[in-house]
């Protein structure tokens, strides 16, 4: 008996129950969607957030070579200055020594003063 009525219900209202159905499968349908665009957010994020910490370790790195680079070259060049300097002192005590010895030279020997000035630097003597 609750199944005829249950039939003859069903049997009248057939397009309700179809628009019924129709709106839950729908619903679960776009139930169904939303969660797995939430998931695929949530990896997207995941993905973002190892891509960041991936490329803050490479401009770690890349700040720490580039320091290192820095250092290395701040090195060289107080090397190369002191050695600019050494050498500048060298060559400013050879020119004195020199210059002493050509003075001493000039006192005793013009002649032999000549002739070096003549070998060390291609002059040529004239007399007056």
């Amino acid at each position: 008996m609750i199944n005829a009525k249950l039939l003859q219900f069903a049997l009248k209202n057939w397009k309700e129950i179809l628009v019924i159905l129709s709106l839950s499968m729908v619903t679960l349908k776009t139930r169904i969607d939303h969660n797995a665009l939430n998931k695929a957010y949530e990896i997207s994020q995941q993905s973002l957030k190892e891509q960041v910490d991936s490329l803050k370790k490479i401009h770690d790195e890349e700040l720490r070579q580039r320091d290192e680079a820095l250092k290395s070259y701040r090195n060289l060049v107080d090397t190369l200055e002191r050695n600019y300097l050494e050498s500048q002192n060298n060559l400013e005590k050879t020119r004195q020594e020199k210059t002493a010895r050509y003075e001493r030279q000039f006192s005793q020997d013009k002649g032999g003063l000549a002739n070096a000035i003549i070998n060390d630097y291609g002059f040529e003597h004239v007399k007056q």
